[in-house]
């Protein structure tokens, strides 16, 4: 593919490999369960020659803030305590029912950070264990194509707090958006970006871990073509073990983006291959600026899905264990499969052929992302080397999944998660030290109102429902 060896040569510059005595994070230790890190982290230097950039809007938000309101905003989120002074707030990127966010600079390192306030995370016991459940598998799965949490800060009190903040790496817009703003989009972007989005996946579900909700809003972008998944609210680890029913009921993923057995619980199991079906349909719209299945309601989107795909096979039929999702697809009239040469006249054919596979009906046929990244699409990039897999996650780590807790159960796990990123007080913590000593009771106060300030100054929009989402790290307007 042209201009594939120039992203080859920047990319002998993007990774390197992790020691195994090197910590998450800066100021983290290890995984809290002993897992040995065979993880990868990104260099700072991406020089992908012969790629051009491409355009990111900026998201759509009010008029900037008044100077000196802005400073009146600085001094209340500034104290002479504690950690909170080292970020000093930019401007609000997004928000709504689960909160704020403001991109920040940390003014140790000038590195510009998104710091995310979580409102009141306790009010619900499920949407706090659906953030527990998001920030403790984007402490473990540590990967260049999945957003890192850079840190999390301290509560002023063990079991009485209410809002967590969590910092992020900042990127600068979201695949749904870049879609929109490019027009002009390469054979070679189009490659990368799926070759990153197969990367990623490869480590996730050498995790065990299913994403569930892959779209274009959930991949964030920055202008140099990096892309970095994120919203793992609704993801889960499964376990051999794990009972399928409660596994899956409350999958609400976005329906254009879902998979057919995902429409009418044809299988009582689920396998990865849901994922790589939501790449199949982020990658179509690649190549075409438009949702590929943009579905009414779910029998709308099984006859759209039929229509350029044909109806299933007797063989797949018959492995469907749901009677009526049986009975509407065997009553179904006989459509014949769409050629996607004819779909995607203007793509590269072994694109299209890699599509094909990637949107396969039935599951079992749909590759693995490790064998997806070694079709001959990928003939210029692929090197097992940087695409590196992961050990499953513990079984422990997610014992809370496996039984009914409590507002107060689910506060302590989020706290010893929190503890992660501050390794002296974990140590304290987990040689039974009940007694912490805090050295910033004021600082969580003084970001809280200047948060609030800035929502104030700058919302006027409804905000999103809460119920059944995950946390988005972003929330731009339209």
């Amino acid at each position: 593919m042209g201009g594939g060896n120039g992203i080859v040569d920047g990319f002998r510059r993007l990774f390197h490999r992790r020691t195994p005595s090197g910590s998450v994070l800066g100021s983290s230790n290890q995984s809290s369960a002993g897992e040995d890190s065979s993880d990868v982290e990104a260099v700072e230097d991406l020089d992908l020659v012969g790629l051009r950039p491409i355009r990111v809007p900026k998201r759509k938000m009010p008029l900037p803030v008044e100077s000196h309101k802005k400073n009146i905003m600085e001094k209340e989120f500034f104290t002479e305590y504690g950690e909170a002074s080292q970020y000093q707030i930019q401007e609000v990127v997004g928000k709504g029912s689960y909160g704020v966010v403001a991109a920040a600079i940390d003014t140790r390192t000038g590195e510009r950070v998104a710091i995310k306030k979580i409102n009141d995370v306790f009010e619900h016991v499920s949407d706090a264990t659906r953030i527990l459940r998001e920030v403790k598998l984007l402490r473990l799965l540590r990967h260049p194509d999945v957003v890192e949490i850079k840190h999390i800060m301290l509560p002023p009190s063990r079991r009485e707090f209410q809002d967590i903040y969590v910092v992020f790496e900042l990127m600068e817009s979201d695949l749904h958006q870049v879609i929109r703003a490019n027009d002009d989009l390469t054979a070679e972007h189009y490659q990368f970006f799926l070759y990153q989005l197969l990367r990623a996946l490869k480590y996730i579900h050498g995790a065990n871990v299913f994403h569930r909700d892959l779209k274009p809003k959930n991949i964030l972008a920055n202008a140099d073509c990096k892309l970095k998944i994120c919203d793992f609210g609704l993801a889960r680890v499964s376990f051999n073990d794990a009972p399928s029913a409660i596994f899956w009921t409350d999958y609400v993923a976005t329906r254009w983006y879902r998979a057919p057995e995902l429409c009418g619980s044809f299988f009582s199991k689920y396998t990865p291959a849901i994922d790589i079906w939501s790449i199949g349909c982020i990658f179509a719209e690649l190549l075409t600026g438009r949702p590929l299945f943009p579905g009414k309601n779910v029998v709308h989107q099984l006859d759209i899905i039929t229509d350029l795909l044909g109806t299933p096979s007797s063989e797949t039929l018959s492995r469907i264990r749901n009677e009526k999702a049986r009975r509407y697809l065997s009553c179904m009239r006989k459509k014949h499969p769409v050629p996607l040469t004819q779909k995607f006249p203007n793509a590269d054919p072994l694109a299209v052929r890699l599509l094909g596979r990637l949107l396969a009906f039935d599951p079992k046929d749909r590759p693995s992302a490790e064998e997806a990244l070694a079709d001959p699409y990928f003939a210029s990039l692929a090197n097992v080397e940087r695409e590196p897999s992961r050990h499953p996650i513990s079984k422990l780590e997610f014992e809370f999944e496996r039984r009914k807790v409590t507002k107060d159960d689910v506060r302590e796990l989020i706290y010893r998660e929190i503890l992660e990123y501050h390794p002296q007080m974990l140590e304290e913590y987990m040689k039974g030290g009940d007694q912490i000593s805090f050295l910033y009771p004021m600082v969580l106060t003084a970001l809280n109102g200047s948060l609030h300030t800035w929502r104030s100054i700058t919302a006027k929009e409804n905000e999103v429902p809460r119920c059944k989402e995950s946390m988005p790290l972003y929330q731009g307007r339209e």
